[in-house]
């Protein structure tokens, strides 16, 4: 298991850092599926006591990402396709109607929406993919479309959409060497700036869906090259 950072307190309860440590290294794959959890364990590489772990592996099951066996222990849950679906949807219906927002909203103060820093944003997702550095590449696309709900003036929703993909951000991470290797991501990105700069709501929005949903169309491969990521047929 990868060394975890003692946890931020991101609430009231302790269990929220943990919480929170643990869910992101779920997310990036730092602790990829089929790793075993354990509370003895968990709760000395963090620092605290096996209760707010106890209370944060709750969570983690809760929304599916771990699995709780008795007799047997408590391990990192497989990406469920389902649960991909899911956010694909969420992420692509809040996401189209941020854009219209922020569309909406330039037109309204009878001017464009300030693009300024999403072109910077765009610029540095460019100069990633072009290096091939797909670590700076996967941070730079979640601060591009972060920036879409920032321009619709919602950016909390961003929240309540990352809150909901975990599963999605595992199966993106599994797909970045895919991603690198085509242009077709990165062109998706630029549509999407360019739309808002059009103030082409219909436009932006067929392509947030296109982009959203591309993932799910190279799913099958994948599951080909990391079968041991992935329910087993009996499991499905």
């Amino acid at each position: 298991m990868s060394e975890l950072a003692a946890p931020r307190l991101t609430g009231d309860r302790l269990s929220d850092g943990v919480y929170t440590e643990l869910s992101e290294a779920i997310r990036s794959l730092e602790l990829p599926p089929g790793t075993k959890l354990s509370e003895p364990t968990l709760a000395a590489r963090l620092g605290v006591s096996r209760v707010p772990v106890r209370e944060a592996i709750a969570r983690l099951a809760d929304q599916r990402l771990v699995t709780v066996t008795p007799q047997v222990g408590t391990r990192v849950a497989p990406i469920l396709m389902s649960e991909v679906e899911n956010a694909c949807f969420i992420r692509s219906s809040l996401e189209a109607g941020a854009l219209r927002q922020a569309i909406a909203r330039g037109a309204d103060l009878d001017l464009g929406p300030d693009l300024g820093e999403l072109h910077g944003i765009l610029a540095e997702n460019r100069a990633y993919f072009d290096v091939g550095d797909a670590e700076g590449f996967f941070a730079t696309d979640e601060l591009l479309h972060q920036a879409v709900f920032a321009l619709a003036g919602v950016p909390q929703v961003w929240d309540v959409v990352r809150g909901v993909k975990v599963h999605l951000d595992r199966l993106r991470h599994l797909h970045l060497p895919h991603a690198m290797a085509s242009s077709d991501i990165i062109d998706e990105h630029t549509q999407i700036v360019e739309a808002l700069d059009r103030g082409d709501a219909q436009g932006g929005e067929a392509v947030i869906r296109r982009h959203a949903y591309r993932i799910i169309a190279d799913s099958g491969e994948l599951r080909v090259q990391y079968p041991e990521y992935f329910p087993s047929p009996e499991e499905s």
